[in-house]
């Protein structure tokens, strides 16, 4: 059989708006534990992006000043 396809993109939200692609994830659980390890490491703010549905499925933000 093939090997399950890797389904969800973990992505940052850059100053400018634009989204910057950081890896994947195969499975759900995995990508959110890594949302909470990137956002420790560099906060900002963090998606997890679904590639079957088009969708983002989990989000993660902090270190943003309101207002900002």
């Amino acid at each position: 059989g093939l090997m399950s396809s890797t389904q969800y993109d973990i992505l940052r939200r850059h100053n400018d708006g634009s989204f910057i692609w950081v890896e994947t994830a195969a499975e759900l659980s995995r990508a959110k534990d890594r949302l909470q390890q990137l956002n420790a490491a560099t906060p900002g703010e963090y998606f997890v992006f679904d590639q079957k549905s088009q969708q983002i499925v989990a989000r993660i933000a902090s270190g943003l000043p309101p207002g900002d």
